[in-house]
């Protein structure tokens, strides 16, 4: 993976320069409008303009990139100490507590030892019923996997580890460091522009109550007009410069590493399945941060059907779903060799996803054999059914029935499961009444005593490690 590495560091190092510069854009023309209004030319053209007019306007130009470079110089020393935070808090992420919830943790320090990873990544829940899950972090010591609660409760343990090994690879791969770097630079560039926008119609809405345009002759206006123009236009620009720089291939190269590390391609492609086929959205998700997701938390597979053009897919940070689902369905092997054709067979290209230099000296891997306690269920409905047909047509029913309620139990468990999560995130405290009931409590109710609201019994509220 050294080629995706290094390309992505290439590719952070320009987007910094690039963010750069187009900073240094935004601020000459934020110095620029804010000189125009608070002083603005006599003249009715910029020939006429005097030469103390030309000096205030180069004034305020250097002004302006001074003040847009120390944003730049603020951005960068924020994203290196402190990016992976403000993502996070971006997309409302809450950290999970050692031992909140431990199916999770140890399905991150699998994947994380089958990575090779100097720690395991920090874990975080978003209270969100899409399922769905991002990465985020300046490099893999340092780096962080955020679920939502829709994710834990749709999916099983194989599914669920599935996902965790695709975020992980994101990691190894340094995709978060280059989104990290395009998220929190980007963002600000939008909101500079934002205000520009803001600013100019306001005062613009001002100046026609007061009777005229600007206090200024037609030089003032046009200058103001320009700056607008170019403000409402770079915003988006960037933003579509940052689509076109997130090539699809690195969601291709994560589904084909974390096939490696788990063995298993059937779990991934399920897993994708159901969350592109969920009928939440994430509507709180910020967009600048939305390519981070394993899924666009906005585009669910539904809703990404009824949206899009024929030239939909061309803007879109991430390839289509059911591509991706088809090609680890139509995989031999657990390899990259075996990605790599399974992605031309389903493609149609020569150009695979790997090249030889980066396939050399990989191994065959042979596919796991699903869960042992999930295939003995499996096995065990078969021969149910088989005995079923065989004798009586009712016993089908009735065990169609019990796999039916042991389904609806395992879902139960696991939204009460993801639910107890956030609240050990919010750091609630869990106590358990004698009578079996688990309450919860904030933690401005520590020493007080609560009545449970089942037997009555009085309940001494304080920290309690024994609920899980």
């Amino acid at each position: 993976m050294w080629h995706q590495i290094e390309e992505n560091k290439r590719k952070s190092g320009i987007l910094i320069f690039t963010m750069l510069f187009v900073l240094l854009i935004l601020g000459a023309c934020l110095g620029v409008a804010f000189s125009c209004y608070t002083n603005p030319p006599s003249a009715n053209s910029f020939a006429a303009l005097s030469q103390e007019e030309i000096v205030t306007l180069e004034l305020a130009i250097l002004q302006g990139l001074f003040y847009s470079a120390i944003v730049w110089l603020f951005l960068l020393v924020i994203t290196f100490v402190d990016g992976k935070r403000a993502i996070l808090a971006l997309n409302h992420a809450k950290k999970i507590p050692k031992g909140a919830n431990k199916i999770l943790e140890n399905v991150v320090a699998e994947m994380s030892l089958a990575a090779g990873l100097p720690t395991p990544p920090e874990i975080y829940i978003i209270d969100c019923l899409m399922p769905n899950a991002f990465a985020t972090g300046m490099n893999p010591k340092h780096s962080a996997i955020a679920v939502t609660t829709g994710l834990l409760t749709t999916l099983d343990r194989d599914e669920l580890q599935a996902v965790v090994a695709h975020e992980i690879a994101h990691i190894v791969n340094r995709d978060t460091t280059y989104m990290l770097f395009a998220g929190i630079m980007l963002g600000t560039i939008v909101l500079v522009s934002d205000c520009i926008v803001r600013s100019f119609c306001g005062k613009s809405r001002n100046s026609r109550s007061n009777g005229g345009a600007f206090k200024g002759g037609g030089a003032a206006v046009l200058i103001m007009f320009v700056v607008l123009i170019f403000a409402m236009i770079i915003a988006p620009l960037a933003a579509r410069l940052l689509y076109f720089s997130l090539s699809k291939k690195r969601e291709y190269l994560a589904d084909a590493c974390a096939v490696q590390y788990t063995r298993y391609p059937e779990s991934l492609a399920t897993a994708l399945a159901k969350i592109s086929g969920s009928v939440y959205v994430f509507r709180d998700a910020d967009k600048i941060t939305s390519a981070m997701f394993i899924v666009h938390p906005l585009d669910t597979e539904i809703i990404y059907k009824n949206r899009y053009s024929l030239f939909g897919d061309l803007f879109s940070t991430h390839p289509p779903t059911e591509k991706r689902i088809e090609i680890l369905k139509t995989m031999t092997r657990a390899d990259f060799d075996a990605y790599n054709e399974a992605f031309k067979k389903t493609s149609g290209r020569r150009r695979t996803i790997l090249t030889k230099e980066e396939l050399y000296g990989t191994k065959h891997l042979e596919i796991k054999k699903p869960n042992q306690e999930k295939q003995s269920k499996v096995d065990g409905s078969l021969v149910a059914g088989t005995v079923a047909l065989a004798t009586v047509g009712t016993l089908a029913d009735v065990k169609a029935k019990e796999a039916q309620e042991q389904q609806k139990q395992e879902l139960v468990e696991r939204k009460r499961e993801a639910l107890d999560t956030v609240w050990k995130a919010n750091n609630y405290i869990f106590k358990k009444c004698t009578c079996g009931t688990k309450l919860k409590f904030p933690q401005e109710y520590k020493g007080q005593e609560i009545s449970c609201p089942h037997c009555n019994a009085l309940i001494k509220v304080e920290n309690d490690e024994t609920v899980g």
